[in-house]
């Protein structure tokens, strides 16, 4: 991620927290509930775009069903929660003739803390920062490429751990006292160590790279 998109992050972050701090909510039904401790569980079903260099590295970047399901404890214009989520992609080997490219499972697990901002008519705005741990699986772990010169080549593929982070935005509404639905919109950073040719050496450095998501989310709400 640039120096210019670190400082939007950032700034997106302050604002949101600035107004969640700042903006009176609209006084209606749902503060009176809200006021009380929630926990609201369910399920998540969006789609994720990766970042366009990974393309660089032979990924497939286009557009991924992302799946998964959340926690969360509310109190008034607070929440914490914890989330998992999946996703999968591919990745070629690049070598000439070889037209495998195995499967990449990528897994989330993440704390989420997020922030009432807004409030009309039951319809909610809270700003969102996560963090935590991106998983990265293959499948097939091993490949026997065999490139017609000299013996064949067996190219392994390890599993891979990175922290990650982000912030995003939900809109939220009560579809009844103990049901929510949710549209969130996500930008989440990671950095792996990558290799690439430049003319005949390997230049191996380490990468950050970007992901979006757009997701619903249903929660089953019970009061505590």
């Amino acid at each position: 991620m640039t120096p210019r998109a670190t400082r939007f992050g950032l700034a997106a972050v302050a604002v949101c927290a600035g107004l969640q701090l700042a903006t009176p909510s609209r006084a209606d039904d749902s503060d009176t509930h809200s006021a009380a401790w929630r926990l609201g569980v369910g399920p998540l079903l969006g789609g994720l775009a990766f970042d366009p260099s990974l393309e660089n590295y032979r990924w497939d970047v286009s557009p991924s069903l992302q799946a998964g399901a959340q926690a969360s404890l509310l109190h008034g214009r607070f929440a914490v929660g914890a989330r998992a989520w999946r996703t999968h992609t591919t990745q070629a080997t690049g070598f000439p003739g070889d037209s495998h490219a195995p499967r990449v499972a990528l897994t989330g697990v993440e704390l989420v803390g997020q922030g009432r901002m807004l409030s009309y008519r039951g319809v909610e705005l809270w700003g969102a920062v996560h963090g935590g741990r991106l998983f990265l699986a293959y499948d097939p772990d091993q490949l026997v490429v065999d490139t017609g010169i000299g013996a064949p080549i067996t190219v392994a593929f390890e599993s891979i751990a990175e922290w990650d982070y982000g912030f995003g935005i939900e809109i939220r509404g009560d579809l009844r006292p103990q049901l929510a639905l949710a549209l969130q919109a996500e930008r989440t950073s990671f950095s792996l160590d990558t290799a690439h040719r430049s003319g005949d050496e390997i230049v191996a450095s380490r990468e950050r790279f970007d992901q979006w998501s757009l997701r619903v989310q249903a929660s089953w709400l019970w009061g505590l």
